[in-house]
C-alpha cells in the first residue's frame, strides 16, 4: 500500500481510479475472481498451471549461469528481464536442468511453455546493465554468427523465441554517449553487434530506459482493464525522488562502476507492489529504498540486488527497514547469498538498525557449500528450482511456487501462501 503524497500523476502514473462497489465500475476480473480461485488446481508434484487472464505471473527460471526473470502481466503482455549466460567455475551450481543444455535455451523453453496463448514471442527485453551473467558472455567456445555477433544470453533468446522492443542502459550510441557511463567489455561490444543487426535488418524496436516514464513497458492488449503500472525508478545514476513538495521528481548522482549504473522499476498491481533494479548497489541503491519509504510503504515482492552479495543491502535499506514479504533471489555460486548478510535478515539487525523480519526466502540455487556448513543461517530459504509469483486478479494476494529445475516439465515442489497485499 502506498503511503500519501502528493505528485504528479499524469506524469508517473501511479494512481488510478478504482471501482467503489458501482456495478458499472466493476473491474473484468472482479465476477470471475471466485470461479478461478477455485477451479484452477495446483497440486505439489503436478505440473503448474499456465498464466490466466488477469493474474500477474513473476518467473524465476533457473539455468544455474545467470540471472532471467520473465513477467506476465494480467492482460498477457510480457516481459523478460535479464538473460545471463556465463561459462562454468569452480564455485558455479551446475547447468539446469543438465550441462547439455545452454541457458539460453533453458530460459527460451521455458518462456515457450508458458507464454499466453496466442503469443508467439515476448514483448518486451529489459536488460538491467551489461554484465555477462545478465545478457551473456563473449565465449571463447561460442563462434560468430552469419549475422555478425555470438548466440548466448539476450541474442539467443531473440533468436529462439524473439521480442519485439528492446530496452537497455544504453541504446543508441552507447559508449560514445559521455551523459551515461560506457559500457567496456567483449561481451558487451557482442551484445551491441546483435543490437545493431536485430535493430537495422531484423525488425526489432530499442530504446534507452527513461527513469521517471511508466509508459515504456505497458499493458499493450487491455490498458483500461487493469490497474497495473511498471516506472522506471533507477537507471545510469539517475533515480526517481521525492521533492520539498512532495511532487515525484528523477535527479542524479554520478557514478563509476556497472552495477550502480543499473536500471530497475516499481511493478505495482493494485495493492501488491514489487521492486527489481539487477545488481544496484552503492548510491543509487540508497535512493532507491529512499523511493521505497516515500512512495510503497508495504512491499509484497523484491528482486534481491546483486545476488544478495555483501554489498547488496545498502545503509539506507537498513535505516528504511526494508523488509519485502517476499524476497527472491537467482544466485548460482558458493558465496551468494551472503552469510554476513543472511545472518542480518534472519536476527532483523543491520549495523545498529533492528526490526522485525518475518519473511519468506525464495532461492533459485543455493550452494551445498553454504546450506551445510550454516544450516540457520539459512534456514528459512526455500530453495533450488524456478520460484514464481503469482498474484491474484486486483493484486490483493498472491502464491510462491517453487518448481522442480531438473527437467522441462515444471512440476510442483511447493507451495506458499496465500500471503495478503496490504
Amino acid at each position: 500500500m502506498r503511503r500519501t503524497v502528493i505528485f504528479i500523476a499524469a506524469a508517473l502514473g501511479l494512481i488510478s481510479c478504482k471501482g467503489q462497489g458501482n456495478e458499472s465500475n466493476k473491474m473484468p476480473w472482479e465476477d470471475d475472481l471466485k470461479e478461478k480461485e477455485t477451479t484452477v488446481k495446483y497440486e505439489v508434484g503436478a505440473a503448474l498451471p499456465g498464466w490466466e487472464e488477469g493474474y500477474l505471473d513473476i518467473h524465476a527460471i533457473n539455468s544455474g549461469r545467470g540471472e532471467c526473470i520473465f513477467y506476465i502481466l494480467p492482460d498477457g503482455t510480457t516481459m523478460l528481464v535479464d538473460a545471463g549466460e556465463v561459462t562454468a567455475v569452480a564455485e558455479n551450481i551446475q547447468r539446469k536442468p543438465t550441462e547439455a543444455f545452454r541457458p539460453y535455451v533453458t530460459y527460451s523453453r521455458y518462456i515457450k511453455h508458458f507464454l499466453p496463448e496466442g503469443k508467439t514471442k515476448l514483448d518486451y527485453m529489459y536488460l538491467t546493465h551489461f554484465h555477462i551473467d545478465h545478457m551473456g558472455e563473449d565465449s571463447a567456445n561460442n563462434a560468430v554468427n552469419a549475422n555478425g555477433y555470438k548466440t548466448v544470453g539476450v541474442s539467443g533468446v531473440w533468436e529462439e523465441v524473439g521480442f519485439t522492443t528492446l530496452l537497455d542502459r544504453g541504446y543508441p550510441n552507447y559508449g560514445e554517449d559521455t551523459s551515461i557511463l560506457p559500457p567496456e567489455s567483449s561481451a558487451t561490444n557482442n551484445y551491441i553487434a546483435f543490437v545493431k543487426y536485430a535493430t537495422s535488418k531484423g525488425g526489432l524496436k530499442a530504446e534507452r530506459i527513461k527513469v521517471g516514464s511508466d509508459t515504456q513497458v505497458r499493458l499493450l492488449s487491455k490498458p483500461s482493464d487493469y490497474d497495473c503500472k511498471i516506472l522506471n525508478i533507477v537507471g545510469n545514476g539517475e533515480f526517481v525522488t521525492r521533492n520539498d513538495a512532495g511532487s515525484m521528481t528523477v535527479d542524479k548522482v554520478a557514478i563509476t562502476a556497472e552495477n550502480p549504473a543499473s536500471c530497475g522499476f516499481h511493478l505495482r498491481y493494485g495493492k501488491f507492489d514489487y521492486i527489481a533494479c539487477g545488481d544496484l548497489t552503492s548510491t543509487p541503491q540508497n535512493k532507491m529504498a529512499a523511493y521505497y519509504k516515500d512512495f510503497i510503504g508495504v512491499l509484497e515482492g523484491f528482486k534481491g540486488n546483486h545476488h544478495l552479495s555483501a554489498n547488496s543491502w545498502g545503509s539506507q535499506m537498513q535505516k528504511n527497514a526494508f523488509s519485502p514479504r517476499v524476497l527472491v533471489n537467482e544466485s548460482f555460486t558458493n558465496y551468494q547469498p551472503d552469510k554476513d548478510l543472511m545472518t542480518s535478515i534472519n536476527t532483523g539487525v543491520f549495523a545498529n538498525n533492528t526490526y522485525t523480519w518475518t519473511k519468506d526466502i525464495f532461492l533459485t540455487n543455493l550452494h551445498t557449500d553454504l546450506s551445510t556448513a550454516y544450516p540457520d543461517v539459512y534456514r528459512n530459504c526455500h530453495a533450488n528450482g524456478h520460484v514464481v509469483i503469482r498474484v491474484s486478479p486486483g493484486g490483493g494476494n498472491f502464491y510462491v511456487y517453487l518448481l522442480d529445475d531438473s527437467d522441462f516439465e515444471y512440476k510442483i515442489k511447493s507451495i506458499h501462501g496465500p500471503f495478503t497485499s496490504k
